[in-house]
């Protein structure tokens, strides 16, 4: 059976230019990078080269961009880091505000910045996810430390006003952290034009490796380690670095070309039957997502029987004890606890057209209108 990969938002296929430039890593070239040695110092040009490549990309000064193992520790580094430096540095400031429908990396600190005695408040979202910059407004003050708002949500697709956001944020002092795992790669934007203090990147969403991330920090805009031991990256992230996952994130940050949403829109052209589109404006939402819902019908239900037909999607919740949660997001966003185990997720990516499109939404519109008739049968 042909299979036809819609999952684009979880993880990308690795550019095969991107294989051949970590090829080396892997094998023959096996130096640590903190070595003084000839093998040592050619795995640490080819770092900085790579770090070159991202600081480039993100409009940063090159000792700017700290590597990690994900976007998830880059994000945890940031918000974690900072509360952990306001401690040590005596900082009175002890509340952080994070977006109600964050990535988890965001949302699971909060137990964490609660234990060590920070305030911690939620900035709600419209029915699709985006921050009204007014109501971030009402919610700072002078206590406020951190701002943490993702550049697009990962599940609904919707980009948030992140530039609109960061004057207001300045005006009380605060620091800006944002996740764009979702957007590095399918927009164009600088740290600047953002307005940010910090922000977290991926390589495997942008046809890179799995292992390999970063966190652009602003220069005097300091974070206290989570990870001790060894005084690598700037001294804020030990470790002996994964040279071929960062050459290979390099290399795919160079080979980054902007999505259209050709596939997308052709997506949605052609499903039939009762489906809803979670998001009404498409110009406010990344090229490559569609997020729908057929009422009624569990989000659980159609990925399996979509998996069966050779169609890869996803709801964007989590799965406990084989099961799907309702999505955060969505219950974020005001849909009741039903409707958020509806939501499916299909992002489209490279080399997909119009055609894989239509052929999408043959296939889920098929799938929905069997789980229908079986329960009319």
């Amino acid at each position: 059976m042909m299979r036809l990969y819609l999952d684009h938002a979880a993880t990308t296929p690795l550019d095969q230019n991107v294989v051949e430039a970590m090829q080396p890593w892997l094998h023959a070239e096996f130096g640590n990078p903190s070595s003084l040695h000839a093998e040592g110092r050619r795995a640490r040009q080819a770092i900085d080269e790579a770090r070159e490549a991202l600081s480039t990309r993100l409009g940063c000064l090159f000792g700017e961009v700290l590597f990690t193992s994900s976007g998830t520790e880059a994000a945890n580094m940031a918000i974690l880091g900072s509360a952990l430096e306001a401690l040590k540095t005596g900082n009175p400031r002890r509340k952080v505000l994070l977006g109600s429908a964050e990535h988890h990396c965001v949302l699971h600190t909060i137990p964490i910045l609660q234990t060590l005695g920070f305030e911690v408040e939620l900035i709600p979202v419209d029915r699709e996810s985006t921050v009204d910059p007014n109501s971030l407004r009402a919610l700072l003050d002078s206590r406020v430390l951190l701002v943490s708002l993702m550049h697009a949500n990962n599940e609904l697709g919707t980009i948030q006003p992140i530039a609109s956001c960061s004057p207001i944020i300045k005006e009380h002092g605060a620091l800006f952290h944002t996740d764009a795992v979702q957007t590095f790669g399918a927009m164009g934007a600088t740290v600047d034009e953002l307005g940010v203090d910090m922000m977290s990147v991926s390589a495997h969403k942008i046809y890179g490796p799995k292992g390999a991330g970063a966190l652009y920090v602003r220069s005097g805009v300091k974070i206290t380690p989570i990870s001790v031991g060894g005084g690598q990256e700037r001294d804020v992230r030990a470790g002996t670095e994964n040279v071929a996952g960062i050459v290979g994130f390099g290399e795919a940050v160079r080979r980054i070309v902007l999505p259209s949403s050709t596939a997308r829109d052709s997506f949605y052209h052609h499903l039939r039957g009762p489906w809803q589109r979670t998001v009404a404006n498409t110009t406010h939402t990344l090229p490559g997502h569609a997020h729908i819902r057929f009422p009624g019908i569990g989000a659980e239900s159609m990925l399996i029987r979509l998996d069966r037909m050779g169609l890869s999607a996803s709801s964007g919740a989590a799965c406990s004890s084989g099961s799907l949660e309702a999505s955060h997001v969505l219950t974020a966003c005001g849909f009741t606890e039903s409707e958020a185990r509806e939501g499916l997720r299909f992002t489209f990516g490279r080399g997909q057209d119009a055609e894989t499109g239509r052929l999408a939404a043959e296939i889920v519109s098929q799938a929905a209108e069997e789980i229908l008739s079986g329960r009319r049968g």
